[in-house]
């Protein structure tokens, strides 16, 4: 069943809804995507009445046996004294609710249903405005909660000004656009659950209103439509795109697939670590840990964040696949092709769409508290040279290359002074003491900052911010999987056990080392 008002006598005109009913009815009879028969798919555009909007519903209801499906579209209405919704008819009036339709009169048809599934789609405005106005009060799960039945999944879009997007509601556009193009992330059919999530993600992104669902008995996991993206071919590409100079600008995360620079249509990272690290990212102000400098970006892992509000709430984990995938570019070195989205910083970001802005490196990786409270994981990502130049990258100064060690882009570390350091400890490891002898009387140390050079920490390059560790110990301090108390203590963040103390010949700044370990909050679960 799809419902419509697209003409008003009293508010504005919808042509969208018009458009809605068309290409919904298309895919819906498409035999390629669901198959539904012409006389399974009833269209009430504009009805004038109560009558004529409901009596089809209930002939609905008594033959469907499987699946039924309510769409409407249009003008809502809400009665906040008595918390109802309301669907109008084309003589509805805001100012007299009984000129239109009681949410509550579908709701009672639809709980009359013997059918094993149950699906409702309002597209519709609420809070006693009409479509292209709304107040600051979002009234749509109270919307959600009124429309929800039990057996059913219900789908209810908060509809304001920017929501008719182009020919098509925005909230249904975004169904429509994965019913009609697919997901070649997705598996051969496309269940309820993943429509509603794809369309939340996209209204997200684009800094639309949320929409807000309701699920009982399992319905999200309903398969609907065959995914039409499913049998496209996707490979791993890491690298460049062809002839990068002549990359311009995108309009939507499909354009971005179909060039070959970032497959999924919602993730915003793709690759596996299995396969070597991620391909690309997108950097869309998503997280509000992110920071884009440019040339330099901290990038926010992904995971443990409120669907509906976008609030962290969990602890993200490194062994999510995206950040897994992230932290095997620190090992392989493999750099991952970036674009940005309008909605990042608006100094490095685009005015609209999304921009591809090359290649960039992954080079470090830490835990730090989400300004929302969980821990996140952060990575730092550095510009490289691929023919891409968007990002506003600033000439930088190279010190003499026989005085300075290149640490990161634009960074550099005295070399003098890590020398100096490296001789007080006779080139033996502050933690296991030992000694690494090459041919020749060759001794090898490494000395790290413990507060890490450059952005976003601006730690500095003196010796009380350093240590001299063997390689070993070097990178498992580096990445957090140990640290040291103030006591110097050194701690294995796998079980959280001291494996013994720190060797100290010299002044460490004990808040460089809380900083390190702020930064290298445990994800590691314990064993006891």
């Amino acid at each position: 069943m799809l419902l419509g008002t697209s003409r008003y006598t009293c508010m504005h005109e919808l042509p969208a809804v018009e458009n809605n009913l068309q290409a919904l009815q298309e895919l819906l009879q498409d035999e390629t995507l669901w198959g539904l028969p012409p006389e399974n798919c009833t269209v009430i555009s504009n009805p004038q009445s109560s009558i004529e909007m409901l009596d089809p519903v209930r002939e609905a209801v008594a033959a469907a046996r499987d699946t039924l499906l309510v769409y409407f579209a249009g003008h809502g209405l809400f009665d906040s004294a008595a918390s109802e919704l309301y669907l109008t008819l084309p003589g509805s009036d805001k100012t007299r609710l009984y000129t239109a339709v009681r949410y509550e009169h579908l709701r009672n048809e639809l709980l009359d249903s013997q059918a094993r599934h149950r699906i409702v789609i309002l597209d519709c405005c609420h809070s006693g405005r009409a479509l292209n106005v709304m107040g600051d009060e979002d009234n749509t799960e109270l919307v959600a909660d009124s429309a929800a039945t039990s057996g059913a999944y219900v789908m209810a879009a908060a509809m304001k000004n920017a929501m008719v997007v182009g020919e098509h509601s925005a909230f249904t556009g975004e169904l429509i656009d994965l019913i009609r193009n697919g997901d070649p992330d997705k598996p051969e059919f496309l269940t309820v659950g993943m429509l509603f999530k794809h369309a939340r993600a996209a209204l997200r992104e684009k800094g639309l209103p949320i929409p807000q669902n309701r699920e009982r008995d399992f319905g999200a996991d309903l398969p609907i439509f065959r995914n039409k993206g499913y049998d496209k071919p996707t490979k791993s590409h890491y690298g460049p795109v062809e002839n990068p100079k002549s990359v311009v600008l995108f309009a939507s995360r499909r354009e971005l697939h179909d060039a070959g620079i970032h497959r999924p249509l919602q993730a915003g990272i793709c690759g596996t670590a299995e396969r070597g690290g991620a391909e690309s990212i997108v950097v869309s102000g998503g997280y509000k840990d992110d920071s884009d400098y440019g040339s330099v970006i901290i990038y926010t892992g992904h995971g443990g964040r409120d669907p509906n509000s976008g609030k962290q709430i969990e602890d993200q984990s490194p062994k999510h696949s995206g950040n897994a995938a992230l932290i095997r570019n620190v090992m392989t070195g493999l750099p991952v092709r970036v674009v940005r989205g309008a909605a990042g910083n608006p100094e490095h970001s685009p005015d609209y769409g999304y921009r591809y802005d090359g290649l960039f490196k992954v080079t470090d990786y830490w835990t730090k508290r989400s300004v929302d409270g969980p821990t996140v994981l952060q990575f730092r990502l550095e510009k490289g040279s691929d023919g891409v130049d968007w990002a506003g990258n600033t000439a930088v100064h190279r010190p003499d290359i026989d005085r300075w060690e290149k640490i990161s882009a634009g960074v550099y570390a005295d070399i003098v002074l890590s020398d100096k350091l490296k001789q007080l400890y006779g080139y033996s490891c502050q933690i296991c003491d030992v000694v690494l002898e090459a041919p020749g009387a060759l001794c090898l140390a490494y000395t790290v900052h413990v507060k890490g050079l450059g952005l976003p920490h601006e730690g500095p390059d003196t010796i009380d911010n350093m240590l001299c560790l063997c390689s070993n110990h070097r990178d498992l301090f580096k990445y957090g999987a140990i640290i040291i108390d103030d006591n110097f203590q050194v701690i294995n963040q796998v079980d959280g056990e001291p494996f013994g103390e720190l060797t100290v010949k010299h002044d460490i700044n004990k808040m460089y080392l809380r900083y390190h370990r702020e930064h290298h909050v445990s994800l590691y679960p314990r064993t006891r």
